[in-house]
């Protein structure tokens, strides 16, 4: 399988607190992997659909490439990572996603 995409998966830092007690976010790291970009399946699209929310689109990156991360930039589009799916006998993850943000939308 060729992986002919190059995406940046993004890991957010521990959020701190100042002196005056607010909410400093954590600093956001970034590395760039291979991957291959894929439609969502309807069935996983329409439940989705139901529950409020669109799945926008689908990666398979190696396994080992994959960290936890739960953001996603790619075309210069910021995806949320929703559910990862690893296929073990091929040594891939899926990672479903939709557009950054649209938690605040719905």
């Amino acid at each position: 399988m060729l992986f002919n995409e190059v995406l940046s998966l993004i890991k957010l830092g521990q959020e701190t607190q100042n002196e005056e007690g607010f909410p400093v976010p954590g600093q956001e790291t970034s590395r760039d992997v291979f991957a291959n970009e894929k439609s969502i399946r309807g069935n996983e699209f329409y439940i989705a659909a139901q529950s409020g929310y669109t799945l926008e689109t689908m990666f398979e990156v190696h396994s080992l490439d994959y960290e936890g991360e739960t953001l996603i930039d790619y075309e210069s589009k910021r995806y949320r990572v929703v559910r990862t799916f690893e296929r073990k006998q091929e040594e891939i993850i899926e990672l479903i996603c939709r557009a950054y943000g649209s938690e605040l939308n719905s």
